[in-house]
């Protein structure tokens, strides 16, 4: 199995945002305490420590109530002062009644191109010009071969969204950004 490198495309969103933001992640921590691996929930982590660090909040949404338990009780141990909710719901239906806006959309649940697309679309009128949309699995090492981009990355194409970065994620920020 190849590593994958998430670091380039994390580093651009951290230097993107300052202050305190509301952060939305599809999928979370997807392993069991007694398996945890460094590396696992690398996402959910790396969000609780900024909202730790800056302010925010992170809403971590998930359907399996295992990865929900793992996340809660990580995220607790390892960063207590952090606001984080983890939810367990189906993605598209808790995205739907969303009601604050969202200055970071991570989309990282199933790897499944269609429900990608479909938590994107239930999301969309909670995005702003300064938002930021970072999309998990994208692109395999060293090939060019969209995966759960597939739908969402020409949407967001055509829709006034800009890639600034596309390693094995995409991250895109709105045209009228700056």
């Amino acid at each position: 199995m190849v590593a994958v490198n998430r670091g380039t495309t994390f580093n651009a969103l951290f230097n993107l945002i300052q202050g305190p933001k509301t952060i939305v992640e599809t999928g979370t921590i997807r392993s069991h305490l007694w398996d945890y691996k460094i590396g696992d929930g690398h996402s959910t982590l790396r969000f609780a420590e900024y909202c730790s660090r800056f302010g925010g909040k992170l809403y971590s949404i998930d359907i399996d109530p295992h990865a929900v338990v793992v996340s809660k009780s990580l995220v607790a141990e390892k960063f207590p002062n952090a606001d984080v909710e983890v939810i367990e719901s189906d993605s598209v239906a808790y995205l739907k009644s969303f009601e604050d806006p969202i200055d970071v959309l991570y989309l990282d649940s199933d790897n499944d191109a269609n429900l990608i697309f479909e938590e994107l679309k239930a999301a969309l009128s909670n995005l702003h010009s300064e938002s930021v949309v970072l999309i998990d699995d994208c692109f395999k090492k060293g090939e060019y071969d969209v995966e759960k981009g597939e739908l969402v990355i020409p949407y967001l194409e055509e829709n006034g969204w800009v890639m600034e970065v596309s390693e094995y994620q995409a991250l895109f920020i709105h045209k009228d950004r700056f």
